[in-house]
């Protein structure tokens, strides 16, 4: 029996929907599994992207989320003695596009598979929401498209997650050749802030809200921005500032930090999406650094079984 999943990458926060906001886009990681009963010697293959860098076996993060979800399966059937893993990775690493979120929700749907697919895709959110810790990266994997999470009360369960309108949209991402890890880029933020930062930040994320549910992308210059998280940020990526605004000056209608970074997105029409992608290339070799670009539409069907 092999098994193979297909997760998408995700932009978290959007600019001010600080782990609130996040979207599906079509890049992709796949993760494959097969059982061989009796096996005398079992695989676990990395391609791609993290190939010579990421934990293999018990380390795997793939692997953690899967014992977490054999866990809540109730089955002890299953261990890396009688499972062939291989891990197709195409999303750069430590980016802010969501590659450990797809581990994870990879990790979690490939046991489920094995398990006769016995829970359904909210409480796999649930489950990858308590593996990772926040939603903005697993709930958008999951479901596709734009979503908005909301966490319960007392923070137990993943909430409400709700879908908004696909725009007619492409998403310029600019990832550059550093790497920032997401827990440094949580730790250098405040742990208060100033009430007229949160009503900035409140206003931005109703605007974005209207952007999508009104196709109304004129409102994105100003729905993107933010002053709870990116001007933090910012100081561990210094060029940020100046490729947001080229990204701005090239007609794009609106630009922001993809989750933690330090890749930076845009959203664009299609025939200004080839102008946007090369002004942002261009700001950041001025700033000496190499990039990878890519020009993606929103992915709107989730992680799936393929």
């Amino acid at each position: 029996m092999k098994i193979k999943v297909r997760v998408p990458s995700s932009t978290a926060n959007l600019g001010p929907g600080f782990d609130v906001f996040g979207a599906a886009l079509s890049l992709y990681n796949e993760f494959e599994v097969e059982y061989v009963s009796n096996a005398k010697k079992t695989k676990f293959i990395i391609k791609g992207e993290g190939k010579r860098s990421l934990s293999i076996g018990e380390k795997s993060l793939l692997w953690q989320s899967m014992q977490e979800a054999f866990k809540v399966l109730g089955t002890t059937k299953y261990s890396l003695n009688n499972l062939n893993i291989v891990i197709n990775n195409n999303i750069p690493l430590s980016g802010g596009l969501g590659s450990s979120s797809t581990a994870i929700v990879g990790g979690v749907m490939l046991a489920n598979a094995l398990c006769s697919n016995k829970l359904d895709k909210s409480q796999i959110a649930e489950l990858a929401i308590k593996i990772e810790g926040h939603p903005d990266n697993v709930v958008p994997a999951i479901f596709g498209g734009i979503c908005i999470c909301s966490k319960n009360e007392d923070e137990e369960e993943h909430g409400t997650v709700v879908n908004l309108p696909i725009p007619k949209l492409k998403v310029v991402l600019c990832v550059p050749s550093f790497e920032l890890r997401t827990k440094r880029s949580r730790e250098i933020l405040p742990k208060m802030i100033d009430m007229k930062d949160a009503v900035f930040n409140i206003s931005r994320v109703a605007l974005l809200t209207a952007a999508f549910c009104c196709a109304d992308y004129s409102l994105l210059k100003q729905a993107t921005q933010d002053r709870l998280h990116q001007p933090y940020r910012g100081k561990m990526n210094p060029a940020m500032n100046k490729v947001l605004q080229a990204a701005l000056g090239a007609k794009s209608f609106g630009a922001f930090l993809s989750g933690a970074g330090p890749t930076l997105a845009a959203f664009c029409s299609k025939k200004d999406a080839v102008n946007v992608q090369n002004t942002m290339e261009n700001a950041w070799k001025k700033e000496r650094v190499s990039v990878k670009s890519y020009i993606l539409d929103f992915d709107v069907k989730g992680a799936m079984i393929v």
